[in-house]
């Protein structure tokens, strides 16, 4: 698992640097990260970075995402009480794209996604499929995505009651769409919206979905400043996970280069 999750990254940054060589990077990065202190100490961190290289009629796209929140509780006295670990997950996706036009392409993806809190250790999903882009002016960007996925689930040894697979591997086929909208309302600011659902054919009730809205206002010409917030739901969590459903909203530095 590490390897893949190596190779996807590695591939992200020689992405990005191949598209530096050709001057026509298109890198975006987003930090945030927020310390609370009193009675429960908290600390979130979150990273975003997104790449993409056009070449002739293709297009290869890396996404990764991190996430960590983490709570220090103390007594009255200020004596050390505990310390929980609330979020810790990752997503990474690969993508290539080979325009026939302007609104139709070719896709194929490869991505991977990891969260100790739920009734997996590591996901990883490839397939091919297809984009459509009805939507495309100097303001406005509406594009939709879907894949037909092979797909595979590591599961936790502590929650299966029996082997699914040898070393608890779940191996299905699925799929996978998407949307993604971006407005420019003005000439510094826009508004973005992400959403997806993947789901097994076979078992409607084993399924995903993640929404992300998004304000940015640049500051410069590289940075930024924006408000997200993201909804991440898993349908079928492990029973020692209190929710099925990650919220959180998140103010970032942001940097396009």
């Amino acid at each position: 698992m590490k390897k893949i999750v190596s190779f996807l990254m590695v591939v992200g940054v020689l992405t990005a640097t191949a598209a530096e060589d050709k001057k026509e990077m298109e890198t975006h990065v987003e930090l945030s990260y927020a310390n609370t202190a009193g009675n429960t100490e908290s600390q979130d961190a979150a990273g975003n970075i997104k790449t993409n290289l056009p070449f002739y009629s293709n297009d290869i796209r890396f996404i990764g995402n991190v996430l960590y929140s983490e709570n220090t509780s103390y007594d009255q006295n200020g004596t050390y009480i505990d310390n929980l670990r609330t979020k810790n997950r990752w997503d990474t996706e690969l993508n290539y794209d080979y325009n026939f036009n302007d609104m139709i392409a070719f896709n194929y993806i490869a991505g991977a996604k990891g969260d100790e809190f739920s009734s997996f250790v590591y996901q990883i999903y490839t397939g091919p499929g297809a984009i459509y882009t009805p939507l495309k002016t100097e303001t406005q960007e509406l594009k939709f995505q879907g894949n037909v996925l092979y797909m595979w689930d590591k599961i936790r040894e502590d929650i299966a009651t029996t082997p699914i697979e040898p070393e608890y591997m779940h191996r299905y086929s699925g799929y996978q769409v998407s949307l993604d909208y971006v407005y420019n309302f003005t000439k510094t600011s826009k508004f973005t919206q992400y959403l997806m659902y993947r789901s097994q054919f076979s078992d409607t009730t084993n399924y995903f979905v993640k929404s992300k809205s998004a304000l940015e206002s640049k500051m410069s010409d590289i940075f930024s400043l924006g408000v997200s917030y993201t909804v991440d739901y898993t349908n079928d969590k492990a029973n020692d996970v209190r929710s099925y459903t990650d919220r959180v909203f998140l103010a970032s530095i942001i940097a396009d280069f």
